[in-house]
């Protein structure tokens, strides 16, 4: 269920959530009968990098006081640590099962394989009879638009799918290789520019880390690095900069409220949504407006002056995690948050690079993926978003194995 679970957002928010559920249940029951895995969840909340993640919450805690809700921001801030709290009552069930990893780790790679080829299959061809019943099934009004989530939680798995497969080894290496093209490809076809950026930051942050350990290969990384990056640049440019700039030629954006940026380079509704978000911070720079609060100030469901009605200063959310919080939690929040952050990514740095491990590199590259994509696009109280980046993190995590948990010999099966 865990291995399943993820992939499985490309049917919808529910059945991601049931599995995550079915197995948080079995891993209860799991908990409850073996000494090991309440060892290993005692040891994990002892951890610094879990004492600065409650240190985060702590200080979210101190804001709640000032929200313009401070019931409803109680809800979804205590609801995002009991969700963190439950992942990692997951991965030390799991971490105490070392038998079932490969099994996991197959299950990861071919359920996410198989959805993504069937998700360019539906993208490109949902016109087509043989299409319909599954576009019926499945409710997919607009595939380029349902799948748009889709593609965003398929990026942040490349680092899990190919550190899994490399585990694996053999064909099944090829088929988690095999991922990376098909989800980039997804992403483009459902212009999912956000995912193309998180996409870019993991693949910089992963080659950069690796021409540091590995310097033997550092021209042929970097090479290839540039020509994907070159490519995504031309498609970016050629499919969306030049249809903004007739846009604009065509005078459909004369009267759009004052825009700190090109409108090639950032639609002005995201710009405004920002504009509008930094000003209420600057009402309370210290403690915010209440988490998940921002969409119920005062003018928030106003119109952006030159866009449709619909187009409202903050629809449901600020499109940019960092703003969000800022706005939210005020600088105290905001900090604790970047310096956990921070730190997590500190230590898994220094970890790789001491050991050669891959499994730091995957986790490094899947925050480096997660937290750039989500300076566009969804907002971070999210429960389906949010459980992206936690079961990534802690599927990696809980399934490498130290010889403190198993013989170094079954280590590396």
């Amino acid at each position: 269920m865990t291995a399943v679970a993820l992939p499985l957002r490309f049917a919808g928010v529910a059945i991601q959530q049931g599995a995550l559920g079915g197995a948080l249940i079995a891993a209860l029951a799991l908990t409850a009968v073996n000494e090991e895995v309440r060892t290993a969840l005692r040891n994990a909340l002892r951890t610094p990098q879990a004492k600065i993640i409650a240190l985060m919450f702590m200080c979210w805690g101190v804001t709640l006081p000032f929200s313009i809700n401070p019931l409803g921001s109680l809800e979804i801030g205590g609801r995002t640590a009991l969700f963190t709290l439950a992942v990692v009552v997951l991965g030390s069930t799991i971490s105490q099962y070392p038998f079932t990893h490969r099994t996991l780790w197959k299950w990861l790679i071919s359920i996410s394989t198989t959805l993504t080829i069937l998700t360019i299959m539906l993208v490109l061809n949902s016109q087509y009879p043989i299409f319909t019943p599954i576009k019926n099934i499945l409710e997919f009004d607009n595939p380029r638009i349902a799948f748009k989530a889709f593609a965003a939680a398929a990026m942040c798995l490349i680092p899990v799918v190919v550190w899994a497969g490399r585990r694996l080894d053999g064909p099944w290496r090829w088929w988690a290789y095999l991922f990376a093209p098909l989800t980039l490809t997804v992403m483009v076809q459902t212009h999912n520019r956000s995912a193309l950026a998180g996409f870019l930051a993991m693949t910089v942050v992963g080659v950069f880390l690796l021409t540091l350990a590995q310097r033997k290969h550092a021209k042929a990384l970097l090479a290839t690095t540039l020509a994907g990056v070159s490519g995504i640049v031309a498609w970016v440019t050629t499919k969306e900069i030049n249809s903004r700039i007739i846009e604009t030629a065509e005078g459909r954006e004369e009267h759009l409220a004052t825009t700190f940026l090109p409108y090639w380079l950032l639609d002005p509704h995201r710009q405004n949504i920002w504009s509008y978000s930094f000003d209420r911070f600057l009402e309370h720079p210290w403690v915010g407006n209440g988490i998940d609060q921002l969409n119920r100030l005062p003018g928030a469901n106003l119109p952006v002056p030159g866009l449709e009605s619909f187009a409202a200063l903050v629809p449901s959310h600020p499109h940019n995690w960092a703003v969000e919080v800022l706005a939210e939690t005020g600088l105290l929040g905001f900090t604790a948050m970047l310096l956990t952050l921070v730190f997590l990514a500190w230590h898994l740095i220094k970890s790789y690079l001491l050991s050669g491990d891959e499994a730091p590199l995957a986790l490094v590259m899947v925050m480096a993926g997660f937290w750039t994509s989500a300076l566009f696009n969804f907002s971070i109280w999210a429960v389906w978003w949010q459980l992206v980046f936690l079961v990534s993190f802690m599927i990696v995590a809980s399934t490498n194995p130290t010889p403190a948990h198993q013989p170094a010999s079954k280590a590396h099966p």
